[in-house]
């Protein structure tokens, strides 16, 4: 997953072994897998859009576990696990639980598969933290940006907005149902595209909407999608906004054909 990163915060990052507490499914396409284990006592959730990763495995083996990374990656090298990247969606350290959202996919990926069949009492390691990402509170307004495997961080994000600062947010999903999955109180003026069955990643529905909307005196653009389209927004807030990195923040979340999330 590229990014741009204006900060970086102090983490705790490990290889973990943790259990599937619950599996919980929000809308037709978002499930909610949380995570528990002692291993979790040192884990630092450090602000908003917090990532770690999955080591998860390839069709037909069993999930790898272990401690470190030579443990995981024991295996010869075709056996070896893929390691996908999901946001925290919270963390609750008197349980010792943790919840990642993930976004199921028709098509086979380790992410896509893993998602669809995962049950409580099944293990996996995670690694991380990642650092997490601060909005400005200069921000004005902060332009959020993503399809729906972003919406885990944009809701993250909102809830730790700080006091006064405005929110435009824009979504592409794949239907109205999708929008169930973000909570009634969360800040902001949210513009929401729907796909109608056009598949992901493939639409010109969210660069559009965020040329043509009227984003502010001074803008702070966070962006989560697939990688053609971060690339154009982050192109309009280059070039036309005249964005650097101290305001802009464009993460790849997946591509057409290979996925990440």
């Amino acid at each position: 997953m590229g990014s741009t990163h204006p900060g970086k915060a102090p983490v705790r990052s490990r290889y973990r072994q943790l259990e599937v507490a619950r599996v919980e499914r929000i809308t037709p396409l978002m499930k909610r897998v949380v995570l528990t284990g002692e291993e979790l006592a040192d884990f630092v959730s450090s602000g908003t859009d917090q990532r770690i990763k999955l080591c998860l495995p390839r069709p037909g083996l069993p999930t790898p576990l272990g401690n470190s990374r030579a443990e995981v990656f024991a295996a010869p090298r075709h056996q070896q696990p893929r390691q996908r990247t999901y946001t925290v969606r919270w963390f609750d350290p008197r349980s010792r639980e943790l919840a990642v959202d993930l976004v199921l996919h028709a098509h086979e990926a380790p992410g896509a598969t893993w998602a669809a069949n995962v049950r409580a009492g099944d293990r996996v390691v995670t690694v991380g933290p990642s650092p997490s990402y601060t909005p400005s509170p200069e921000a004005d307004p902060l332009v959020l940006v993503g399809d729906e495997t972003a919406l885990p961080a944009v809701c993250a994000i909102l809830e730790e907005l700080p006091t006064g600062v405005p929110a435009r947010v824009f979504v592409e999903a794949d239907t109205a149902a999708e929008r169930d999955y973000v909570p009634s109180t969360l800040p902001g003026e949210w513009t929401w595209l729907f796909r109608e069955g056009e598949p992901p990643g493939r639409s010109e529905a969210l660069p559009e909407a965020v040329r043509s909307a009227e984003l502010g005196e001074h803008p702070h653009l966070w962006v989560g999608a697939e990688a053609s389209v971060v690339e154009r927004i982050r192109e309009f807030g280059e070039k036309t906004l005249g964005l650097g990195r101290s305001r802009m923040y464009a993460l790849a979340y997946w591509r057409v054909g290979r996925g990440e999330r």
